[in-house]
């Protein structure tokens, strides 16, 4: 007897995404990043060491991760990136970008 597969058994996973920039130590920048679906935040600030670390989720599969980072003065910082963990596993990085201003990934 053979039986299907039905995608209502499959257990529903969290995500948890993580969104990196890397500008200029001490230098205002402006960055915006989804939160939820239809959600985004946006926070101007200056770091001492020029990171900025922000950690959102739990997100499902089919979530649009999007980072736009630019240094208020205009002009893109120096590298982004995107990281995805699954459930309580590590995060992988997903995409990266020097010189970038915006990185998008969905979480399939």
């Amino acid at each position: 007897m053979l039986t299907g597969c039905n995608h209502e058994d499959e257990p529903i996973t969290d995500y948890y995404v993580r969104y990196t920039a890397i500008a200029a130590p001490n230098t205002d920048v402006r960055m915006s990043f989804t939160t939820e679906p239809g959600e985004s935040k946006l926070i101007q600030t200056s770091m001492p060491d020029g990171k900025f670390q922000y950690s959102v989720g739990p997100v499902k599969k089919g979530f649009e991760a999007k980072l736009v980072v630019s240094y208020d003065a205009g002009g893109a910082v120096d590298f982004l990136t995107i990281e995805v963990a699954q459930g309580s596993e590590p995060f992988v990085l997903k995409k990266s970008g020097t010189n970038f201003i915006s990185l998008e990934y969905i979480i399939e």
